[in-house]
């Protein structure tokens, strides 16, 4: 139990050396550490965690508050499977473009319903959080979208999709 508590601390430290160091206000910077957190995150978790990361990402400028909205959704996918999926794979796959920069976080959990399109709520709010309705929001307020897609038996997938037309220039 220290073991478990001192690793937590010791990320959650690295968390906040990264989150404010200016040296880390790029895109390429944000997708290395995605990636790598995503691998620390999942390693003794039973889950097999499979990266599709793109060797280069231009280093288009992107705020430590930005940056920092942005972990903290991924973080919230991870931990969604984590704690809900029961699954035994994540996807962390990250792809850019002149026009978007997108992060789509997956699972072959257990899946659920979504809410249908149009229900007026976006997604649920379950009797353990605001969990996926905190990482819709926090790409709204970034200029970004939060789409959810599962299916019972089928697992979940959200993307995290950036359109750099919503992004100003922030140096």
């Amino acid at each position: 139990a220290i073991s478990d508590d001192s690793r937590e601390v010791l990320h959650s430290l690295d968390e906040i050396v990264w989150a404010v160091n200016p040296q880390n206000d790029t895109l390429e910077h944000v997708a290395s550490y995605i990636g790598q957190y995503a691998q620390d995150y999942f390693q003794e978790t039973g889950i097999e965690c499979a990266l599709d990361i793109p060797s280069q990402v231009a280093p288009h400028p992107l705020s430590s508050q930005r940056r920092h909205h942005l972990f903290l959704a991924v973080h919230e996918a991870f931990t969604n499977i984590l704690k809900h999926s029961g699954g035994t794979r994540a996807k962390v796959a990250i792809t850019y473009s002149p026009s978007v920069f997108e992060i789509v976080v997956s699972d072959n959990g257990k899946g659920f319903v979504p809410p249908a399109a149009g229900a007026g709520v976006a997604f649920p709010v379950s009797e353990t959080g605001n969990g996926l309705r905190n990482m819709r929001q926090r790409l709204a307020d970034l200029g970004g979208r939060c789409q959810l897609s599962s299916a019972p038996g089928q697992g979940t997938t959200i993307r995290f999709v950036f359109p750099f037309s919503q992004l100003p220039q922030e140096r």
